[in-house]
């Protein structure tokens, strides 16, 4: 056994600590009276002969600090775990001190817990010169603090409280990891102990609580503090708020992985080029990306870090010129151009990227040599063609306009009647084989995208007043009485008045031809809602049923009818429908069969000051106080796309278009539109593969998405629904129906 120190030593010992300021405290359980050296009852500001209790210990703590010291006393009596606090003490004449106390419980030698034993020592000096930088860390940006060698903390700024509402007292020592969140505060401790070990500088980031009620993302850095001798004396540090940092940057990262996959996901070909310039202008671009497919596009090899002009020294110059135009002036081309250097052709979409001042370009592209050339076939057979209808149409209105000048003079010379009725018979005829060589001619433009619509408000009225006028021979020769039912309010649409009378002029026609002698034709105007309906009926020979869905086909004639009052090329109505088409309208045929006569109905969009009736609320004059709706229209058939953006205008929205399913994403990403409505059949990217990659973007989630197809079965609108889209209509659509879906998609999202 160990001897028990002798009395001499006990006194040098006392004696050692008293000179030392160390408070001893010497507590038998239960806590009632306490054991006391004078030092620790100076650090409560009791004379020597003072004789404290657990009462007077409470007494003299801080208001602030009472509660948060007594339940640590409570927690370490009752679990034998240590005691570690930092405290003010306050004297009866309101002085005060900060005192660090350390202490232990102990048992006897039954096991009982009997002590609760510890010292404590002054820091209230420590505290005063920490307090002399206060002013300063307090009015740092950041949250400021300070640990001792032994990884205590004995210095937090007032920004760490504002933060995280926790008191400066309760996060000194380690009471900062309190605010530390659950899953994080363990790698957090670990880290700083590491660090704290070897002496050496660290930094983590992690989430702390915030004052406001969330988990917030810091990073927490410390450098160590060196004394005289190199010596380790704790660190230095900070705690600064990344949240809004980190969480975009997670953003980011997602959106960089959903490009990633979306990039993979196609058989197209990418890059990124940065555009090198000398003396200001384009002189080569060079590869900073590429997909996994742009080798197999472009047969070039390696060509990360390479310049274009390394990869193909024989490069034409308009590739440079045209992706630097793209870099320089900020705005997006589309093409489809040829590199002999190369021997490929490409369709491409390029478009600028980041800062203007980086000069970078994306690009994506297809090698479509092959397709080019096959096209140059189809395109060399057209290029005949038109040329052969050129050809026709100059060599027959050469003899055609001496032969309609003849009979007209005939017509004012003759004085027999019978050569009057043959000068009138002659003419008629000139003019309406004058009539089918110009048919003829807007069928080829049409369908070669090549006549141009000259678009401004037109009345409806007007139109058919003006038709009757350039159709009154042909129902005048057949003796066909018309009537004419027109609404008297103004019916206006936005459109080509030429070509909407033509329109017109072709249905009386169609009327008069098809119909015997003495029959009726009816000519009536009506509207409905947003939409105008002009229908001309007759009393002829009727459709089949099995005919109704072929009358609008170029040249078809319905048979070898020997009742029909004269022939036709079997192009009028398809001329009717693609040009109502063009309009943003539609044509229907309907009959109740052979010899019961037919009526042709077409459908024109109203402007929008122009609807009869009570206004809806798609109708409307855009209100100035609400934005317009933003709709991307994506349709590989570049006139359907304009046209029905025309008609969207008209009715008060911001209209767009893009012209496949990859520059469409493209589009969505950078317009952020309401509404988004999307062919299904594209290149490149069809209308489902669209859909799911706008879906993919935050935006996307919430935009309306509608399919606008030619095929309307129940497995098309399940495959449609099954991609993400809101809604599916079927082609030729209706405006107005368009336009109804897009305001319910809308506004059930609302």
């Amino acid at each position: 056994m160990t001897s028990p120190l002798p009395p001499r030593y006990l006194d040098r010992l006392r004696a050692v600590v008293d000179i030392s300021g160390v408070g001893v405290w010497l507590n038998p359980l239960p806590l009632g009276r306490l054991e006391w050296n004078e030092n620790t009852k100076a650090h409560f500001h009791l004379p020597p002969d003072a004789e404290p209790t657990i009462e007077l210990f409470y007494e003299r703590i801080h208001d602030d600090d009472r509660e948060r010291v007594r339940q640590a006393v409570d927690h370490a009596v009752g679990t034998d775990a240590p005691f570690d606090q930092v405290y003010r003490t306050v004297g009866s004449d309101g002085s005060v001190k900060w005192i660090h106390a350390v202490g232990n419980t102990s048992r006897d030698t039954a096991g009982r817990v009997c002590q609760f034993d510890g010292i404590t020592l002054d820091i209230t000096h420590r505290v005063l010169a920490q307090h002399r930088v206060r002013e300063f860390a307090d009015a740092a940006p950041a949250m400021l603090w300070v640990t001792e060698a032994d990884g205590f903390c004995s210095f937090l700024s007032r920004g760490w409280t504002t933060f995280t509402g926790q008191s400066e007292t309760a996060g000194l020592g380690f009471g900062w990891l309190e605010m530390v969140h659950p899953d994080d505060r363990a790698g957090a401790a670990a880290l700083f102990a590491d660090a704290n070990a070897r002496g050496v500088r660290f930094g983590s980031e992690h989430r702390v609580w915030h004052i406001d009620g969330e988990w917030r993302w810091v990073i927490d850095a410390g450098n160590p503090r060196l004394g005289p001798a190199g010596e380790f004396l704790g660190f230095a540090g900070s705690v600064t708020d990344i949240h809004d940092r980190y969480m975009a940057e997670q953003a980011l990262r997602k959106s960089t992985e959903r490009y990633v996959r979306l990039l993979g996901s196609i058989d197209e070909g990418f890059c990124v080029v940065q555009i090198l310039l000398v003396d200001g202008r384009p002189a080569d671009y060079r590869f900073i990306e590429t997909n996994a497919v742009f080798e197999r596009q472009t047969g070039l090899h390696e060509p990360l870090g390479r310049t274009a002009l390394e990869l193909v020294p024989d490069l034409e110059p308009w590739w440079i010129e045209t992706y630097g135009d793209v870099a320089l002036s900020g705005m997006a081309r589309r093409f489809t151009h040829g590199s002999q250097a190369m021997g490929r052709w490409f369709d491409v979409f390029a478009s600028p990227i980041g800062e203007r001042e980086d000069l970078q370009v994306a690009i994506l592209f297809r090698d479509v040599s092959q397709q080019v050339e096959a096209d140059r076939r189809l395109l060399d057979a057209d290029r005949r063609k038109d040329e052969f209808l050129a050809t026709l149409a100059h060599e027959l209105r050469n003899p055609l306009a001496p032969v309609r000048n003849s009979a007209e003079l005939l017509s004012r010379l003759a004085s027999d009647p019978a050569q009057v009725r043959y000068a009138e018979i002659i003419g008629r005829q000139t003019r309406h084989l004058a009539r089918m060589v110009d048919d003829l001619m807007d069928a080829s433009r049409v369908s070669r995208g090549k006549l141009e619509l000259q678009l401004a408000p037109v009345v409806l009225q007007d139109v058919v007043g003006v038709a009757l006028e350039n159709a009154a021979e042909p129902l005048r020769s057949g003796a066909h009485p018309v009537t004419v039912d027109l609404p008297p309010q103004p019916l206006r649409v936005i459109g080509d008045e030429v070509r909407l009378v033509q329109i017109v002029v072709n249905l009386l026609t169609n009327a008069a031809r098809y119909s015997a002698a003495g029959r009726p034709v009816e000519v009536k105007l009506e509207s409905d809602s947003s939409i105008a309906a002009l229908s001309v009926r007759d009393q002829g020979i009727g459709i089949a049923p099995e005919q109704l869905a072929r009358v609008f086909e170029m040249f078809y004639q319905g048979g070898n009818d020997s009742g029909r009052a004269s022939g036709g090329l079997g192009i009028g109505l398809s001329l009717v429908q693609r040009l109502a088409e063009l309009h943003g309208g539609s044509v229907e045929a309907a009959s109740d069969g052979l010899g019961r006569g037919s009526v042709f109905t077409v459908r024109f969009p109203l402007a929008a000051e122009a609807q009869a009736g009570p206004r809806s609320r798609i109708a409307d004059s855009p209100d100035e106080t609400v934005p317009k709706r933003r709709v991307l229209i994506v349709d590989d058939n570049a006139d359907a796309a304009d046209t029905l953006a025309d008609v969207l205008r008209v009715m008060g929205y911001d209209a767009f278009t893009a012209y496949d399913g990859v520059e469409g994403v493209a589009q969505a990403q950078a317009l952020e539109p309401d509404a988004v409505v999307l062919d299904l059949g594209m290149p490149r990217l069809d209308g489902y593969g669209a859909c799911r990659a706008i879906r993919e973007s935050a935006r996307g989630k919430h935009m309306a998405l509608v399919a606008l197809s030619g095929w309307g079965q129940a497995a098309d609108r399940e495959r449609t629904q099954a991609a993400g889209f809101d809604g599916h209509l079927v082609k030729p659509v209706m405006p107005a129906e368009l336009i109804a879906m897009l305001e319910d998609v809308l506004g059930a999202g609302a």
